[in-house]
């Protein structure tokens, strides 16, 4: 007999938290333990080999595709297992050659077609009976390792769900590949441990904030494995199995820096001609960031549908609040949740994540309204379908399926609470009336600190009227209130986002910015504070149009557009010295004093910086003889425009100092 034909094994089922046990036992076995099992292992062992041999009721690609895999290292030891292999089963069903194959007490194991309702029965008797069984890719996300920490010793790892949200509070931060990433994961987490968690109410936030970590109980009673199968045959998470009808193109189409078709990037020279392999850890992580930052454009129809509208967080800087540690983080996050009270706003009684769905969605693109919010921190944006190849450690991703998904029909103002919003205003600084709010978002040079007002601060008239900072802002500064968490706390504002290009199909930049969030600032409920920032980010803007305005004059005199462009020696170191100030003014109004030494500080660092950038500017042009003088005139005249500047700002920001000066000021 062809010795590829028959193949000696040993069944194993996948307990709830990961672990392998051998079918009709109770025994969990460690595969990659090198040494000798023990007499009691052995005998459970024992119970569950048995022989498979190709014949009418099993396909000769079957047994050939077990007899492939390798002989783990348990078996290795062993007289007699050190020719079987493991055959693991998730969720009682595996998938391989286009069959899946099914074990259950009461039939065994049988063997169906993919897609065929009809199948065909092999009964298992004792050991060394004929039967049938196949092996197949499986990840669990619960507990196989892939979401990528730092923790309180600085070490970078990677866990999975359940032990990020169980060591939450000894892991600093989540940090990924790219920022957009980062973003996608927190979002990811903050889904699940609304449905774990809750919390219901301000009482069960606070009980949870006061323990030491996130309790275990909860957490397993809620957890559903074969939900986080990476690649479960019927529902594989956050994908479409109905996409197998399609031919997967190059596992690349995934990462957005690497190269598709013949187009080679500057930074990444594959082609779809290479072939490209993703560990399931980093197809994970790309899967969760398709379904959040996509572009737009052009996809592989499942059926004619081929266009595709921008996923949901391209539209808006995404928020994420940082405390100490990721329980902190979580928790500042985390909003009352309670669905069945319309908690948060806009969040139905049928709310749930993308795993917590009976069925896998169809293969057609949709349109609908989110059900609430954890529906929308997982949006389903795209279909998509992983292709795999080997079982166990050697399981690689090598192609994927990418197709339009669900369109969100949602104005997001009302429904997106990690974002901050802004209405328009004219020439003449008055909002428009007519205009819709606008998402907070990053600029590519610009940074984010310019919104800090849209950001932090509740507007005193009518907040959500002209503008609306996140969400979780506001239920800090009331727990703040209520003493819950520390009213001189200042936490971190970690703003993600990307730029398209014009048509919104082409990633060009991901972009990362932090701003600090002194408590005593998310508090106030006076217009002083906004005034004294946005007198503050006026400054800023002033001190950088009397920038580009000695540069354009200077261009224009000389027709010399050789000399670098002076905004990008600016903008960008003024976003530590901001941060100082927003936590200077914090500190200010949590003990009573003035807050002129924070503005008079800031003022002198946007002039000092300004006029540094203005005398390196001109001491590295090229400029000699008449372009020389006309070039002193022209920096003499921004060193005037800046004196005014600075003089306007302290003249209006006078009027809303609070509190009493210090005797040293």
């Amino acid at each position: 007999m062809d010795p590829l034909l028959t193949v000696d094994v040993v069944l194993f089922r996948t307990t709830r938290d990961g672990r392998f046990v051998p079918i009709g036992a109770d025994v969990p076995l460690d595969l990659t333990d090198p040494a000798k099992p023990a007499e009691d292992h052995l005998r459970a062992l024992d119970g569950a080999s048995v022989s498979l041999v190709a014949g009418p009721d099993l396909p000769a690609e079957v047994v050939r595709a077990v007899a492939a895999t390798p002989v783990p290292r348990l078996f290795q030891s062993s007289s007699w297992l050190y020719r079987h292999r493991a055959v693991i089963f998730t969720g009682e069903r595996c998938v391989v050659g286009g069959h899946v194959l099914h074990y259950n007490d009461l039939f065994g194991l049988y063997v169906t077609e993919v897609e065929s309702e009809s199948a065909t029965v092999v009964a298992v008797k004792d050991t060394g009976t004929e039967s049938s069984v196949v092996a197949t890719a499986s990840f669990d996300l619960l507990t196989q390792p892939w979401i990528p920490v730092v923790g309180e010793d600085g070490e970078t790892r990677q866990l999975g769900l359940r032990d990020v949200i169980l060591s939450a509070h000894t892991i600093r931060r989540i940090t990924a590949e790219t920022p957009t990433m980062t973003a996608a994961l927190h979002r990811l987490l903050l889904a699940f441990f609304h449905r774990v968690y809750g919390p219901e109410s301000e009482a069960a936030w606070r009980e949870l904030w006061t323990a030491e970590q996130l309790p275990t109980e909860t957490l397993d009673t809620y957890l559903h494995q074969d939900k986080f199968d990476l690649f479960h045959p019927e529902m594989p998470f956050m994908q479409c199995a109905k996409l197998a009808s399609l031919a997967p193109a190059t596992a690349a189409k995934l990462v957005p820096y690497r190269a598709v078709g013949n187009n080679v990037t500057l930074f990444d020279h594959t082609t779809a001609v290479d072939r490209v392999a993703l560990s399931p850890q980093e197809a994970a992580r790309w899967l969760v960031t398709v379904q959040a930052f996509d572009p737009g454009g052009m996809k592989t129809p499942y059926e004619k549908d081929k266009s595709s509208e921008r996923a949901p967080c391209n539209h808006f800087g995404v928020v994420v609040v940082e405390g100490e540690n990721l329980k902190e983080t979580l928790l500042l996050n985390a909003l009352v949740y309670r669905p069945d009270h319309e908690k948060p706003m806009m969040t139905a009684h049928d709310d749930r994540p993308v795993w917590e769905e009976e069925t896998g969605p169809s293969p057609r693109p949709d349109k609908r309204t989110a059900r609430g919010w954890t529906d929308l921190l997982t949006w389903p944006s795209r279909r998509v379908l992983l292709s795999a190849t080997g079982s166990g450690e050697e399981t690689l991703v090598d192609g994927v399926v990418i197709t339009p998904g669900t369109r969100l029909d949602a104005s997001l103002v009302d429904e997106e609470w990690m974002a901050a919003f802004r209405r328009p205003r004219d020439a003449k600084g008055r909002f428009k009336k007519d205009a819709s709010m606008l998402p907070v978002r990053l600029h590519p040079l610009r940074g984010v600190w310019r919104h800090s007002v849209e950001l932090l601060l509740t507007d005193v008239w009518e907040e959500g009227k002209n503008r609306r900072r996140p969400a979780a802002l506001g239920q800090i500064a009331e727990l703040a209130e209520r003493r819950l968490i520390p009213l001189d706390a200042v936490y971190t504002l970690r703003v993600f986002g990307q730029r398209l290009d014009a048509k919104a199909s082409v990633i060009e930049a991901w972009m990362e910015e932090q701003v600090p969030a002194p408590v005593p600032l998310l508090r106030a409920k006076d217009e002083n504070l906004g005034a004294i920032i946005g007198h503050a980010i006026a400054l800023a803007d002033d001190a950088g149009s009397a920038l580009r305005s000695f540069q354009a004059e200077y261009r224009k005199d000389f027709r010399d557009a050789t000399t670098p462009d002076i905004d990008h020696q600016y903008w960008p170191r003024l976003s530590r010295p901001f941060g100082a100030f927003l936590v200077a003014l914090g500190d200010a109004r949590a003990n009573g004093h003035s807050e002129l030494p924070a503005i008079q500080a800031w003022a002198r660092q946007v002039k000092r910086l300004a006029a540094t950038v203005a005398d390196r500017w001109v001491a590295g042009s090229p400029a000699r003889g008449r372009a020389m003088v006309a070039l002193g005139k022209h920096h003499g005249v921004f060193h005037s425009r800046l004196a005014t500047s600075e003089r306007t700002f302290h003249a209006e920001t006078v009027a809303y100092v609070t509190g009493k000066e210090d005797a040293d000021v």
